[in-house]
């Protein structure tokens, strides 16, 4: 049913590439008569970050955040972004802030990390690189977001899998409903314990705190300082392309429907 050289990846994602430039530029020409608004935000690295913005007709709609492309090796996160948009599918009820791609230099040679070596999915405490400076500095313009989604891949997973976090006490909301929409185009990650969390069937709700480590990541400061519930999407990138942008773009979607007060309907994934 699903595409994959399952083992391709050895030591790091060693798959499909995209040219990043290219797909960006094509992003902000045809998103225009979409209703989107871009800025090109310097970083002072002789490049910029691509923001896009599209408000909801309500001042009083709720917002979303959604970025991609923070790790130069998850090609999946920024082309699929980019083909969600195009496809003119997001609810319109909704306001959107994005960030497409917050690692252009590192996706350029798809690498991880910056050109220099930082992850910058580690630098939201102290917030030392200018990627991640350029970031923040945009988002003091909004106040909050109703959630906040950051699209991932993981070259080393078995499926797809998704972090929840809520404020302590507050139960998931949306995962599991993600998931099973997810799960009719990807397979779900089946093992109970990823990336040193307990997870059930892709579900990953570890108790949320702020103090409990130092090198925060993206989704710690929007917790701390912009919403109170992340998503944080694992697209598994030993899979085809198709088959990742596709279960980023449903698990958007879905997010995005739920948000606007659509109901979902879906056949339940196996308890």
């Amino acid at each position: 049913m699903f595409q994959g050289d399952q083992g391709r990846n050895k030591d790091g994602y060693l798959g499909q590439t995209i040219q990043v430039d290219r797909e960006l530029t094509r992003l902000k020409n045809q998103s225009i008569p979409l209703g989107w608004m871009t800025e090109s935000l310097p970083t002072g690295h002789d490049d910029s970050l691509m923001f896009m913005h599209r408000s909801a007709v309500s001042a009083s709609a709720p917002s979303i955040l959604i970025t991609a492309g923070i790790h130069g090796d998850e090609p999946a996160t920024t082309i699929s972004l980019c083909q969600l948009i195009l496809e003119d599918a997001l609810p319109k009820n909704i306001t959107y802030a994005v960030f497409p791609c917050l690692n252009p230099r590192g996706m350029r040679i798809s690498r991880r990390e910056t050109p220099e070596g930082v992850d910058l999915n580690r630098d939201f405490l102290e917030a030392e690189t200018k990627e991640v400076r350029t970031e923040l500095k945009k988002l003091r313009e909004f106040e909050s977001f109703e959630v906040a989604i950051l699209l991932h891949e993981d070259w080393e997973a078995n499926g797809f899998y998704l972090y929840e976090l809520t404020q302590p006490n507050k139960p998931p909301r949306f995962g599991r409903s993600v998931l099973d929409a997810v799960s009719k185009v990807c397979p779900i990650e089946k093992n109970a314990l990823v990336e040193g969390h307990e997870a059930d069937r892709g579900l990953i709700h570890p108790p949320y705190h702020q103090e409990q480590r130092q090198d925060w990541p993206e989704a710690f400061y929007m917790m701390h300082n912009k919403t109170d519930h992340s998503l944080t999407l694992e697209a598994p990138s030993d899979f085809d392309m198709q088959v990742r942008m596709k279960a980023l773009m449903r698990a958007v979607l879905t997010t995005a429907e739920l948000v606007s007060g659509k109901e979902i309907s879906i056949v339940r994934t196996d308890p």
